[in-house]
């Protein structure tokens, strides 16, 4: 049985270890984040989020954002998205670092292809140089196949391979339009010469299944449809639990007696792979049942990255920032001030406030972290220098 479950846990094949989804990359920020210290300037980060729109046309068993979605139903308006993506690529932060925002991740809140202007969006942050990925539903991907293919990668939420497990989960008849959507963008991006297109193990599309009961007979056939719609990878996590659902939940969204089917769809889903085509199951930020495993003292994530949201009701604000992409909507991890101006972002940034913020965090509230690899590495690489990581 030992060998069978540590299968399970398998998350790619050897020679497909230099991946997106291997968060040793974290390691290439080490110098960056060694630079996080109290009372002096920090950088900015070199990621951020933006959750343009709360809105979404789903109602998916396993929603993360259902908290902001009953709670804060708003957009970033168009004058204001064009303006953050100017202000991003000139954002300062420690004098120690060049200034600017790398590349940005365009999610929700919701479904962000919803947002009218989110084409023009994409095409502002992409012409300064700011690479940009999409998550998305894949329902109105045909309205913008253009300005996704400037993207380094677009993530599709299928989480099903078929209509009958679709509609059950996500509440809607959409599989065949999502998959015509797909094939339609991934198309465009081969025959053209484009970012998405382009031939590197982290670009492309990635077709991504959330793990959740009832899903699980899906995995194979899901992955032969995502080789045949032309993704470069087949991406499958566990769902987790929402934050605001903690306290009356079970430990997790995936029943364990499960797990044999699951190993048998992923070995038979390792059988597509091709140089071209991965299949990753990525499972290294929860513990062997799929619970939360924060194994983690403090969150430093909280100045490694933040999410910028549609501005809450009733202050004057161009967008909220929040610090944590897995508890949008808490207000205990966003600033409290309405941001007024980017440069008053830039004020609050490594400011008392926003130290406050981390020193209140008690990661018993938290749910499971997407980003417990930043913390690990910033305790035990930089902080211990476990690794004495300057010996290369």
């Amino acid at each position: 049985m030992k060998k069978r479950h540590e299968k399970i846990l398998s998350e790619w094949a050897e020679d497909k270890k230099w991946n997106p989804f291997n968060s040793y990359k974290l390691l290439a920020q080490t110098y960056r984040w060694r630079l996080i210290e109290r009372g002096k300037p920090i950088p900015q980060p070199v990621l951020v989020t933006v959750d343009p729109i709360n809105s979404c046309n789903l109602s998916c068993k396993w929603c993360n954002a259902g908290h902001i979605l009953r709670h804060r139903k708003n957009k970033i308006e168009h004058c204001d998205l064009l303006r953050l993506a100017e202000d991003l690529l000139n954002w300062r932060g420690s004098d120690q670092w060049p200034a600017g925002v790398e590349a940005v991740c365009i999610a929700g809140g919701g479904e962000p292809l919803l947002h009218p202007d989110i084409g023009a969006f994409i095409r502002a942050l992409t012409c300064r140089g700011i690479e940009v990925g999409v998550v998305t539903n894949g329902t109105h991907m045909d309205r913008f196949i253009e300005e996704l293919s400037l993207c380094t990668w677009v993530g599709v939420s299928v989480d099903a391979g078929s209509q009958e497990t679709y509609q059950k989960l996500k509440g809607k008849p959409l599989f065949a339009k999502v998959c015509d959507n797909i094939a339609r963008l991934t198309a465009h991006s081969a025959r053209t010469e484009c970012t998405l297109g382009m031939n590197r193990p982290g670009y492309g599309v990635s077709y991504k299944y959330l793990l959740y009961n009832g899903n699980t007979v899906d995995v194979f056939k899901a992955a032969q449809t995502a080789k045949a719609l032309g993704c470069k990878n087949f991406h499958l996590r566990p769902a987790g639990v929402a934050w605001d659902k903690l306290g009356g939940h079970a430990k997790n969204l995936f029943n364990t007696c499960d797990k044999e089917r699951l190993l048998k769809e992923m070995e038979q889903a390792r059988t597509l792979e091709t140089p071209d085509f991965g299949v990753f199951g990525i499972t290294h930020k929860f513990d062997e049942r799929f619970n939360r495993a924060n194994q983690f003292s403090t969150c430093h994530a909280v100045f490694m990255t933040c999410v910028f949201m549609p501005p809450r009701e009733g202050r004057k604000e161009s967008y909220c920032v929040g610090l944590c992409c897995d508890r949008r909507g808490d207000e205990h991890l966003e600033f409290r001030q309405a941001i007024s101006s980017f440069a008053h972002l830039e004020a609050l940034w490594g400011s008392r406030e926003h130290w406050d913020i981390f020193d209140s965090i008690d990661l018993k509230d938290c749910p499971r972290c997407t980003y417990q690899p930043h913390n690990q590495i910033f305790e035990h690489v930089i902080e211990e220098d476990s690794m004495t990581y300057k010996f290369i």
